[in-house]
């Protein structure tokens, strides 16, 4: 599905209706396009399965990503969209890297192990290198999915490339935002490109540098089988099972991300999915932890709140997701 700009300041204005999108943002947003400006994109996917490229390709909640590609953003250089290819794909990345201003988006972890050899983006430029090489002129980085913003599954034990998320490569930066997920939600990272547009500054983020409107909440909290079983002391004795999972490894109380609003698989413009783990009756595996898969594992196993008889250092202590038990 093919849209045009004018569908895309429509379909944030229906983010305005759902409460993501300040009407003041809009005009914003709308007088950008108006100008004319696209900003540039670059796209570096390191040590991970292009599984955050490939959920954007399901994005339609604020826009469908072809319109992201044709009439929103001028991608530069993303190894799974672009038509060219070999020499061209790199010489247009490398020229776009010279002028100050993209936004860089990093999909996969960095390996950093015998320097770098373990993951190249192309010939002769490691990720390791390309990360450094290309965050010098970027104006915001995105860390997309969780390989990308902790390390996530390609630096688990015993991690032998000594992959590393984006942050440990470049420090305290003050231009990254990281938006895990395995893999990351499509409306968290167009979301989060919408507010870089109307605002033109990083939007409010965590203690792990994740945005506060997609990460700020607990899924239990949240969670449809709290609400209808725990209180009740309803508990799923299999997988699949009817009622509250902690016992069967949701990692719910751990974890910060708003999918059990949002769901996944929106139907059209400005509306919610229709499924996420839980209600598919799968315990959370709390994947956009900074400590996922390690510290979530084993997946299928109770893991005590901190401070419940687990050494945790009583109710206010942080949890693995950087953010109060409460």
């Amino acid at each position: 599905m093919r849209i045009s700009r004018r569908e895309f300041v429509r379909l944030a204005a229906a983010a305005v209706a759902a409460g993501h999108l300040a009407p003041a943002a809009l005009a914003k947003l709308e007088k950008a396009l108006r100008k004319g400006d696209k900003p540039p994109v670059i796209w570096l996917q390191g040590s991970g399965c292009d599984g955050c490229a490939v959920s954007l390709l399901n994005s339609i909640h604020y826009a469908g990503f072809d319109d992201l590609l044709l009439n929103t953003l001028d991608v530069k250089f993303q190894n799974n969209v672009m038509a060219a290819a070999g020499d061209l794909a790199v010489s247009a990345a490398q020229a776009a890297g010279a002028e100050p201003g993209y936004i860089l988006i990093v999909e996969g972890s960095i390996p950093v192990g015998a320097q770098g050899r373990y993951c190249n983006i192309w010939p002769d430029m490691t990720m390791h290198a390309g990360l450094l090489a290309f965050a010098s002129n970027a104006s915001f980085i995105i860390a997309l999915g969780t390989c990308a913003a902790y390390g996530g599954v390609t630096a688990g034990a015993p991690n032998p490339t000594e992959a590393r998320g984006v942050g440990e490569i470049l420090g305290d930066d003050p231009r990254l935002i990281n938006i895990p997920g395995c893999p990351s939600h499509p409306d968290w990272l167009v979301g989060t490109i919408v507010y870089l547009l109307t605002n033109g500054r990083v939007p409010p983020l965590d203690a792990h540098k994740r945005p506060l409107e997609y990460f700020g909440e607990r899924i239990h909290d949240n969670c449809y089988n709290r609400r209808k079983y725990c209180g009740e002391g309803i508990f799923a004795d299999q997988l699949s099972g009817i009622g509250c999972m902690e016992y069967l490894g949701c990692k719910g109380k751990h974890t910060y991300s708003d999918c059990p609003i949002r769901k996944w698989n929106s139907g059209g413009a400005g509306e919610y999915g229709v499924n996420w783990c839980i209600g598919a009756r799968s315990p959370c595996l709390g994947c956009v932890n900074p400590n996922f898969p390690d510290g979530m594992s084993p997946f299928y196993e109770y893991l005590p709140e901190p401070g419940k008889g687990d050494g945790g250092g009583g109710a206010s202590a942080a949890d693995g997701n950087g953010n109060s038990a409460g």
